[in-house]
C-alpha cells in the first residue's frame, strides 16, 4: 500500500520483517524518513508485542501492508536488459543479542573506557605535540591547571563540570582533545579516553541524546533494536562526555542533563523502559562512570545562542577562554598579520563588521600570504565577510598599510604565477 491509501484506526496486515502476517491498527498516517534515501515509514500498533505484553508503536514501510482480505498482485515479470535491487543494509550483529521474534534487540552497554569499540572516538595522541599550550591567570599552564582541576572530586568521586567560555576558533575543541590524550596517560591508559561529543543546536532532540527504538535490517529481516544517544554511551562507560557550543541548544534540553551535571550524577533515560521488579516499568536510571568528565564549551552573544537557564550555568566551572597574544605569536610568525587581527577584532567590537577572525583565520591568511601572495591572501580573508563588509575589510588593511607591511615581509611568495614575456614578432 501507499501512505495516502491508509488511514487512522484502520486495521491492515503486515506482509514483512519480525511481525508478518499480525494485524495492526494504523496509529499515524503522515510518512516520516528513516534515515535511508527515498524511504519514509508510517506509525502502526501491534497488539501484545511490547513488555509484559503491551501494545507497540512501531514504524513500518507503507509497502509491508495490506488490507485484509485484499486482492494479491500478479507477480512481475522481468524481462531483459533488468537490474536486481540493490541489497538493504545490514546491521552487524556481533554485539547484539539473540533475536527473537516481536522481541525488541538490545546490545549490552559499554563500561571499559578503553574498549576497542570506542576507538572511533578518541583523539589522536599526536595532536598533543601540536598543541601550543597557554599560561592562565596565576602561572599555571592551562592543561596542568585543568588537570588539576579534574582531580579535585566531590564527595561522591566525581570532577566538577568545566565550561570554556570564549570568541570562536580559540582552541576550546582542540583543548579538549588534547585533555582527552593526557588525562589517560596520566591516569596510566594505553589509549586517550573517548570523547562523546554533542555538536549543540537548537535541533537536538530527546532522541539525540538519550537513544530510541528504530527498526533496521538484520540477517535480511526487519528488527527493531535499541540504539544508545550519545548520553547514555557516555554515562556507561565514562571518558569526556563534551557539549559543544551548548549555549544554542534549547534550554528544555539542556535541563534534561542536570541529573548528570549535579551531585546525583545518574542518567535518567524516560526513552527506555526497565522491570522495576514488582510486575511494572520505570524509565532506566543509571550511575555515571566514576571516570565521566562533562566539558561544555560556549560561544557568547554569537547568531543562534540564547542565555542559558540560571540551573544549567550554575552546574559548571566556568572559565574564560578566549584568544590569547602569547599563543598567537607562537602560531602566526607575521607580526603584520596579527596587527590585522587585533585591527578586525577591535572593528568587530565596534559593530563595523559581524563575522569574528579567530586564531585559525589568521594563521589561513599568514600561509596565503607566504605562498601566495598579498593579493590572494587579502581577497580570500575579504571573500570570509558578508559582500556588505568587504570594503570596510580592504579599507583596515589599506589605510593602515598592512598591505605594504605584508608585501615587505613577504615578497617572494612560494606559489606565486610565473609571468613569461611573449616571444618578438619576426617578419
Amino acid at each position: 500500500m501507499k501512505a495516502k491509501d491508509l488511514n487512522p484506526f484502520v486495521p491492515v496486515i503486515i506482509t514483512g520483517g519480525p511481525y508478518d502476517g499480525m494485524t495492526v491498527t494504523v496509529k499515524d498516517a503522515t510518512p516520516v524518513p528513516d534515515g535511508l534515501p527515498n524511504q519514509r515509514k508510517v506509525l502502526v500498533t501491534v497488539p501484545g508485542v511490547g513488555a509484559g505484553g503491551a501494545d507497540l508503536d512501531y514504524y513500518i514501510l507503507p509497502r509491508l501492508l495490506e488490507l485484509p482480505n485484499a486482492p494479491k498482485k500478479p507477480e512481475a515479470v522481468l524481462t531483459p536488459p533488468w537490474s536486481p535491487p540493490a541489497p538493504e543494509p545490514v546491521l552487524e550483529t556481533a554485539q547484539l543479542t539473540t533475536i527473537e521474534r516481536g522481541r525488541l534487540v538490545q546490545a549490552e552497554p559499554i563500561t571499559d573506557p578503553m574498549d576497542d569499540a570506542l576507538d572511533q572516538f578518541r583523539a589522536d595522541p599526536a595532536i598533543v605535540k601540536e598543541y601550543v599550550s597557554r599560561t592562565v591567570d596565576g602561572g599555571l599552564s592551562d592543561i596542568d591547571f585543568l588537570l588539576h582541576l579534574r582531580d579535585q572530586r566531590d564527595a561522591n568521586g566525581y570532577s566538577p563540570n568545566v565550561a570554556l567560555v570564549g570568541e570562536t576558533q580559540s582552541g576550546k575543541t582542540m583543548l579538549v582533545r588534547v585533555l582527552a590524550c593526557v588525562a589517560a596517560e596520566r591516569d596510566g591508559l594505553p589509549k586517550p579516553y573517548p570523547i562523546f561529543t554533542l555538536n549543540g543546536s537548537l535541533g537536538i532532540t530527546s532522541y539525540d541524546l538519550f537513544g530510541q527504538t528504530s527498526a533496521v535490517i538484520v540477517d535480511g529481516q526487519e528488527t527493531l533494536v535499541w540504539m544508545d544517544g550519545l548520553v547514555p554511551r557516555a554515562i556507561n562507560c565514562g571518558g569526556f562526555l563534551y557539549l559543544d557550543e551548548w549555549n544554542t541548544v534549547a534550554p528544555q534540553q539542556a535541563v534534561a542533563l542536570h541529573p548528570i551535571l549535579d551531585d546525583r550524577r545518574e542518567f535518567v533515560n524516560y526513552q527506555k523502559a526497565v522491570p522495576d521488579g514488582h510486575g511494572g516499568f520505570r524509565p532506566e536510571v543509571v550511575r555515571a562512570h566514576k571516570s565521566l568528565w562533562t566539558i561544555a564549551t560556549v560561544n557568547p552573544g554569537y547568531k543562534g545562542t540564547q542565555a542559558m537557564a540560571e540551573a544549567s550555568t550554575n552546574r559548571f566551572h566556568w572559565l574564560s577562554w578566549d584568544y590569547d597574544a602569547k599563543t598567537e605569536e607562537k602560531l602566526i610568525p607575521s607580526p603584520t598579520v596579527r596587527l590585522v587581527g587585533e585591527a578586525l577584532r577591535t572593528a568587530r567590537a565596534e559593530r563595523a563588521i559581524t563575522v569574528p577572525v579567530g586564531t585559525s583565520a589568521l594563521q589561513r591568511f599568514n600561509h596565503n600570504c607566504a605562498t601566495f601572495g598579498i593579493e590572494v591572501a587579502v581577497w580570500s580573508l575579504c571573500s570570509a565577510f558578508p559582500p556588505s563588509e568587504r570594503d570596510r575589510v580592504r579599507a583596515i588593511m589599506q589605510d593602515r598599510g598592512f598591505e605594504d607591511l605584508l608585501k615587505a615581509e613577504y615578497p617572494n611568495p612560494t606559489h606565486a604565477p610565473v609571468v613569461t614575456e611573449a616571444p618578438e614578432a619576426t617578419n
